[in-house]
C-alpha cells in the first residue's frame, strides 16, 4: 500500500548565511543546535590564486525555522569581530 506522503517533493531550504571562518561556523553550529534548528552546510572552495585556504560555508536553513536562527545567533552578532554574511534566499538547485 503507497502513502499519500510519498509522492510530495518539498523544497523549503534557503541558504541563509555565509561564513568563512572556521571559529565562527563552529560557534554557529552550537547555538543552532542548541535551539534545536535544522540546518545543513554547503561548502564553496576558495579561489584558485586567493589567499583563503578555507574557503567559505553557507549555512541553509528551513524557511520555517529562519526567525529562530536568527533569534538563536543574536549574541554572537553582539561581537564586532565575528563576520557572518547574511543571503537569505531560497535554494534554486533540487539534490535528488
Amino acid at each position: 500500500m503507497e502513502t499519500a506522503y510519498q509522492k510530495v517533493k518539498v523544497h523549503n531550504e534557503m541558504e541563509w548565511c555565509q561564513v568563512s571562518d572556521m571559529e565562527t561556523k563552529k560557534n554557529i553550529e552550537k547555538l543552532l543546535l542548541k535551539s534545536r534548528v535544522s540546518y545543513y552546510v554547503k561548502w564553496e572552495k576558495p579561489k584558485l590564486f586567493s589567499s583563503d585556504k578555507f574557503g567559505t560555508c553557507i549555512f541553509c536553513v528551513n524557511q520555517l525555522q529562519k526567525d529562530i536562527a536568527d533569534d538563536a545567533i543574536q549574541p554572537l552578532l553582539e561581537d564586532d569581530n565575528v563576520k557572518i554574511k547574511f543571503i537569505n534566499r531560497k535554494l534554486d538547485k533540487y539534490f535528488y
